[in-house]
């Protein structure tokens, strides 16, 4: 698994902060002061927002889509979505909705 020992270091205590925050504060905003003290003076990490994963693997691909006017390019994210079910996209210019261009029809 890529990320592996990141995901640990910290989205872990990032995660455990805020279900240790509820059960001792209830609702209090989710990255404020109650949630810093317990990451920094509790979990001994430090109260950080944001991950700091290796993203190259996944950043340059994209998926082949096609609308009546044009030829996109979805992000991984955004195909798995589709994939899924989760999500559709339309073309800005014409409005159809994006038709994903399987690899042996192109």
């Amino acid at each position: 698994m890529e990320n592996q020992q990141p995901f640990i270091d910290e989205v872990v205590p990032h995660e455990l902060a805020h279900l240790l925050v509820f059960r001792q504060f209830g609702r209090v905003p989710p990255h404020g002061r109650e949630w810093r003290q317990m990451m920094e003076s509790v979990l001994r990490v430090p109260a950080s927002r944001t991950h700091q994963f290796e993203i190259a693997s996944v950043q340059s691909k994209t998926f082949p889509y096609l609308c009546r006017c044009q030829q996109h390019q979805l992000t991984v994210r955004r195909h798995n979505r589709v994939l899924r079910g989760e999500s559709e996209y339309r073309c800005r210019q014409c409005g159809e909705k994006l038709r994903f261009i399987a690899i042996e029809n192109l």
